[in-house]
């Protein structure tokens, strides 16, 4: 990284904690809680957590696929030993049907010419990390393969939609350094993608999955709490993926803000608003040939009026020398679409001009429709549109049921990179405790 990359990265983070110096205090110790080891480690809390889904996926040109899977997860976290506590979680990805009725992202031979359905199957060591807290400051620290969420997923989160999470071997601390003021820094050694252990870098992974990134990242980031009704994240990602081509294509340095906030206008009418910028440039482990400075901004307004609620938005990534604004670790599917047609951005850059609503509907259920319009940031080539619709109801604490519903129409223009229909049924029932 360059001396004006770093000196981007400390101005930003700079900036977000002057915010935060005039509502500094003290903070509060905390107290550790005694606990005989052997207490801390037999009576502690278990978690299990499964979900079963039915996936239809059919993109023009290829055959449709069918995807039947259940994940359960299972988790012990032990009461705390002074100022440690620690996590440990299992989980294991099936197919119900005959596993070569879809495509496992391409790590199932038999699933070729089908439409692309990315839950692999697999059974693995999904976290296993030790918490310290430090009895003075409160400040946190996590050791060990973890999940990573950071603001909206924009950038940094584990992909909760697919089966298997994404989740990384890291070490971060977290402090919150004033009443209004928190920062947070992470190193990450590896990342675990969605498509499993069984699928590293090679020979499967390599082709375009890279399931096993061997990182040499940092993450930083800082949040300040400027009134009831802002607040404001300043961040820099400096990625290091790895040698492999998914790793080094993706390598980027990115710095950013992001404002957000909501206010009631009256009673019963409320407004929430989101607002980031950040810039994305090659460094020293980005490809060769992949010399880019490119922006990425978003903005959205929502306003709700129970139990009613409409918005729109507008996000672009941008494009400089041919090659697109990335953001390969974030939870993609939250973005651009439930149908996943851009989980890559093309070359051209994107730009995705959207509006949704949300209802609360009879029978205790919440819906949510969404359409997008989608072109290129370089060029006026336009890429297609999406429609979107979602029903879900959740029953006590435990249980919560979900369909989901995504269709892309592509542009026929012939320079279309994304120029496939694709059509999506999800349904899934998930089981917590």
């Amino acid at each position: 990284m360059s001396s004006v990359d770093r000196m981007c990265v400390m101005s930003v983070m700079l900036a977000v904690m002057v915010c935060g110096v005039a509502v500094a205090e003290e903070p509060v110790p905390v107290t550790p809680v005694e606990t005989h080891w052997l207490d801390a480690l037999t009576k502690g809390t278990p978690k299990v957590d499964v979900r079963l889904r039915y996936e239809h996926a059919d993109q023009e040109g290829l055959k449709a696929s069918d995807a039947v899977t259940v994940r359960p997860r299972v988790g012990y976290e032990t009461q705390p030993i002074g100022m440690f506590r620690g996590y440990i979680e299992f989980e294991d990805v099936a197919a119900l049907n005959n596993s070569d009725d879809y495509n496992a992202a391409g790590t199932n031979p038999g699933g070729a010419g089908r439409t692309s359905i990315a839950d692999v199957e697999g059974a693995e060591l999904n976290q296993a990390y030790v918490l310290v807290t430090c009895p003075l400051t409160g400040a946190r620290a996590t050791l060990g393969r973890q999940r990573l969420g950071l603001d909206n997923e924009r950038f940094i989160g584990s992909v909760g939609w697919r089966q298997n999470d994404q989740v990384y071997d890291a070490a971060s601390i977290a402090a919150t350094v004033a009443e209004r003021l928190d920062l947070q820094y992470s190193y990450i050694d590896n990342v675990n993608r969605i498509y499993g252990e069984a699928h590293g870098t090679t020979p499967a992974g390599e082709r375009f999955n890279a399931a096993d990134l061997d990182s040499d990242s940092h993450l930083l980031h800082a949040t300040a709490r400027l009134c009831p009704h802002a607040t404001l994240a300043g961040y820099g990602y400096l990625l290091d993926l790895g040698d492999g081509g998914f790793g080094a294509s993706n390598s980027s340095d990115t710095v950013g803000m992001r404002l957000t906030g909501a206010f009631d206008v009256r009673e019963g009418v409320a407004l929430k608003y989101e607002g980031e910028y950040a810039r994305q440039s090659d460094n020293d482990a980005t490809a060769a040939g992949m010399n880019y400075d490119a922006e990425y901004y978003r903005g959205q307004l929502e306003c709700a009026v129970k139990p009613v609620s409409l918005g729109a938005g507008y996000e672009v990534l941008g494009s400089d020398n041919g090659v697109g604004f990335q953001t390969p670790l974030a939870t993609l599917h939250a973005f651009n679409g439930w149908a996943d047609v851009f989980l890559n951005t093309p070359g051209s850059g994107l730009r995705d001009c959207y509006v949704f609503a949300g209802a609360r509907l009879p029978l205790d259920l919440n819906g949510q429709v969404a359409y997008h319009d989608f072109g290129a940031d370089t060029g006026s080539l336009d890429y297609g549109t999406e429609a979107d619709a979602k029903v879900s109801r959740t029953f006590g604490q435990s249980l919560t049921l979900l369909a989901k519903y995504a269709t892309y129409h592509a542009d026929g223009d012939p320079a279309n990179p994304r120029p496939a229909d694709v059509d999506k049924v999800m349904v899934e029932a998930t089981f917590a405790f």
